[in-house]
């Protein structure tokens, strides 16, 4: 071991710290001050340092201390040693946080039934002793979720995001006529909004109807929706259309639903309309390391579902 390697080894972080301890305070008073120790086991400290590199790092008088040549070269070096390591330190512990802690997430019926479970089992495979919490809530509530600091994160359809949060686009749904297997429109192999808009239609909430409504209108003004009835719940209106009330359009993610109902689906054109999904959390407020992870997980997965 050659003389440069001899001073690594021998050197502590305690050494380091008090020298730059002592450099950015201006004198050994102060420093011992932020560092909680006496003037003279400081001394010691630098002594033990200067030693060990066999050079003098302060000049020091009765009034002042000040950085020798060599110091004032050396303190830039052991700042950034001690700055790499502070981030290194800091790394590894939100690491470990990020497999323990808890996440509340707020998710509109729909995809709280289909998408969540899924990936609810995926993310568990990394992260085991993360509790997860899920509001399953309607559109508005699950905004009010997040924006009052009720829920981490809400996943719902696409909105004009409030200033108070940020929202990231997750995919797009395609939206989806749903029938009974006797109806006419199930016959044919492509269906067209106009066609859908002459039956009976069963909507969901205000909200889902005007932005349908609007989707549609970008098309033509022909497309008017006038929906027979107006349900909260996707459940409610695939019941409405198993017993023959009328026929829905839904987000194609609805489709594993519709069996147990006895109904179809077929894709509609003209055109053709999405429901676009979104990842919202409140803006200037940090995510906890439990569920930034869970954000990067689940943008991830979903771009690995994508391909």
């Amino acid at each position: 071991m050659n003389q440069t390697q001899a001073a690594i080894a021998n050197i502590t972080l305690r050494q380091l710290r008090a020298f730059v301890a002592i450099a950015d305070a201006g004198s050994f008073v102060a420093a011992s001050r932020r560092l909680s120790l006496t003037p003279s086991a400081l001394s010691l400290l630098v002594k033990e340092m200067e030693n060990i590199l066999g050079v003098r790092l302060f000049q020091r008088t009765t009034r002042s201390t000040t950085l020798s040549l060599v110091g004032a070269d050396f303190y830039p070096l052991a700042r950034k040693v001690l700055d790499d390591l502070g981030r290194a330190v800091e790394s590894t512990q939100e690491l470990e946080q990020k497999k323990r802690g808890t996440i509340r997430i707020a998710c509109t019926p729909l995809y709280a039934s289909i998408l969540m479970p899924q990936l609810i089992l995926s993310y568990r495979e990394q992260y085991p002793a993360i509790a997860i919490y899920m509001l399953d809530s309607l559109n508005q509530q699950a905004l009010s979720r997040v924006g009052t600091g009720e829920a981490d994160l809400c996943i719902a359809p696409q909105r004009p995001t409030p200033p108070e949060l940020t929202q990231e686009d997750l995919f797009k749904d395609r939206m989806a006529l749903i029938c009974r297997a006797d109806h006419p429109l199930a016959a044919r192999e492509r269906v067209t909004w106009a066609q859908v808009l002459r039956e009976p239609f069963i909507s969901l909430t205000p909200d889902f109807t005007a932005r349908l409504q609007a989707d549609l209108f970008r098309s033509s003004d022909q497309l008017v929706l006038d929906p027979d009835f107006n349900v909260s719940f996707l459940t409610t209106a695939l019941g409405l259309v198993q017993w023959g009330h009328g026929i829905t359009a839904q987000p194609a993610s609805a489709i594993p639903l519709i069996a147990s109902f006895g109904l179809v689906s077929r894709p509609i054109q003209a055109p053709v309309v999405y429901r676009h999904l979104s990842l919202f959390y409140r803006r200037g407020v940090d995510l906890s390391p439990a569920a930034g992870s869970f954000r990067e997980f689940l943008t991830s997965y979903l771009a690995g579902t994508a391909r």
